[in-house]
């Protein structure tokens, strides 16, 4: 009989007050002992289903299969809200915001409330306490109802999982798979710590795909929007404060005095008299430089002459709202005007060149991205250093020989696009050729965007790039393919289509009927 199959026979025959077939036959010869032997069967046959019980609630069985949220009437499971939940949760906790959101990862989320400057971030309009498990609760559904929605327009739109959702999938395995194999965790016991202990790599797998599948059809949808010119202008007009920037220098001096440290090596804040001593020299000082400014000397040079100031030159400067961007947006502003505006915490000399909507071309690009393999390295390592570096030039030797196959060949844009589907590793544009369009200034790392905004950049100049974020280091083989529209009407665009998705958007969780069941118990 099979471990299974005897465990049941036992169920059943507690479920009948009887749990040993032994102590039956053993009854029936001595008739006396029958009370005490049912009596003690019973005990034992209830500890050992207390102790598989246990065995089961401690697995996540019972709680990853609860039915914990219902959208539109099909169920889902605490398994499925958990990765949303976690997945919010990990953000928030590893997230660069985290200290100044104030939480912990040592403290229990539901003993923790949410500070002012979180709530701010994070479009919270409640005034009252709001605990972080709470927060993340209802975050979770309402990403996760958003997430079905998408899923299910996709699907009836036939644009449900396919091979390329595959690819993702086996993608986001394989490096979960190598994060845990690091950290000295199966994949399965990975997934628990990093989503709860309800989650498996079968429910992993299917919310990786509902994901891939809504944020694909999401972004078809919102790159399907199109704008007329006219209704760019119109909209720009009505709202050019938010495009609009300005060119300007600027001379900073501070206004508040240092803190200083007594002889026991303890921080002593500046007093009140002492700041306002700072504050009178910051005025007296920034009126002396506006004057030899107005005198005839360049703001820079006046600079030179304050050891404690700050001189900067700022060509896109946008409209903070604040009195300094009150008087540079001032419609009478002419190039040379210069004024000084006087805050709490220092004075400011301004010399106001230019203000209005960005008028240079946006650019377009293919590139082929090679990124340096650091896997495995160790950065504690003596060799770290040289490894890393041998790395990087590994990367550079294959993006010049890319470049060098390229100009064997046809040597055109279309031979260089089919290039970079077959080599680069930019998963963003690995399968279009390795194209990037409307490129506006500072959208790309560094060296990137110097090398696409060179004023002597021609249509099919190409060129290999080093590049570096925190994300990546590497070598970008690049394929200038000319100038585009102008950088106001990207961003007036980009406005128009982040505005109308997200009212898209919402009209899908709006109609969407979510209830809460039983099973959310288990989410968290």
């Amino acid at each position: 009989m099979s471990a299974s199959r005897e465990k049941k026979t036992r169920q059943d025959l507690a479920a009948q007050g009887i749990t040993d077939p032994k102590k039956i036959r053993e009854a029936e010869e001595k008739a006396k002992a029958r009370k005490s032997n049912i009596l003690y069967g019973v005990i034992a046959g209830v500890f050992v289903l207390v102790a598989a019980a246990l065995l089961v609630w401690n697995s996540g069985v019972l709680q990853r299969n609860a039915a914990a949220l219902s959208i539109d009437g099909e169920k889902y499971s605490a398994s499925q809200v958990n990765y949303f939940y976690h997945s919010i949760k990990n953000n928030i906790l590893n997230g660069s915001y985290s200290s100044l959101y104030g939480v912990s990862s040592s403290t229990p989320l539901d003993q923790q409330v949410m500070n002012d400057t979180a709530k701010m971030f994070l479009g919270v309009e409640d005034e009252g306490e709001v605990t972080w498990d709470q927060f993340i609760h209802d975050y979770a559904i309402k990403q996760m109802t958003l997430i079905v929605k998408e899923a299910k327009e996709a699907e009836a739109n036939g644009h449900g999982a396919d091979d390329h959702t595959e690819e993702e999938v086996a993608s986001t395995i394989e490096q979960y798979t190598a994060y845990a194999k690091e950290n000295g965790y199966s994949l399965k016991e990975y997934l628990k710590l990093a989503f709860g202990k309800t989650m498996t790599v079968s429910t992993f797998k299917d919310m990786i795909r509902l994901v891939d599948v809504a944020s694909h059809y999401a972004s078809e949808y919102s790159e399907e929007l199109s704008y007329t010119a006219s209704d760019l202008e119109s909209y720009y007009n009505d709202n050019k404060s938010s495009f609009n920037v300005a060119s300007y220098e600027s001379l900073y001096f501070k206004g508040t005095a240092d803190s200083t440290t007594d002889a026991d090596g303890n921080t002593v804040a500046p007093t009140d008299e002492e700041n306002a001593a700072a504050k009178e020299k910051a005025i007296a000082d920034a009126d002396a430089a506006l004057k030899l400014y107005q005198a005839g000397d360049p703001l820079e040079t006046v600079s030179l002459a304050y050891e404690s100031a700050a001189y900067s030159n700022t060509e896109a400067g946008s409209n903070s709202g604040d009195e300094a961007s009150e008087w540079l947006f001032d419609e009478s502003r002419a190039d040379g005007d210069s004024t000084v505006i006087t805050t709490d915490s220092g004075s400011r000399v301004l010399v106001f060149h230019s203000a209005g909507r960005q008028e240079y071309a946006s650019r377009d690009v293919r590139h082929i991205l090679f990124m340096a393999d650091t896997t495995g390295l160790d950065s504690k390592s003596e060799t770290y250093e040289a490894d890393l570096q041998a790395a990087k030039d590994a990367a550079k030797a294959k993006a010049e020989d890319a470049l060098a196959q390229w100009k064997a060949g046809d040597a055109t844009e279309d031979s260089f696009a089919a290039l970079a589907n077959e080599l680069s590793e930019d998963g963003g544009s690995n399968t279009n050729g390795g194209l990037y369009t409307k490129v506006l200034k500072g959208q790309m790392v560094t060296e990137f965007n110097d090398w696409l905004f060179d004023e002597s950049r021609k249509p099919g100049d190409t060129g290999v790039v080093y590049g570096e974020s925190s994300n990546y280091a590497g070598y970008h083989v690049m394929y200038f393919v000319g100038d585009d529209v102008p950088c106001w009407q990207v961003q007036v665009e980009n406005t128009l289509r982040s505005r109308d998705t997200e009212a898209w958007q919402k009209g899908l969780t709006d109609s969407a009927e979510v209830v809460e069941l039983s099973g959310m118990k288990h989410v968290g």
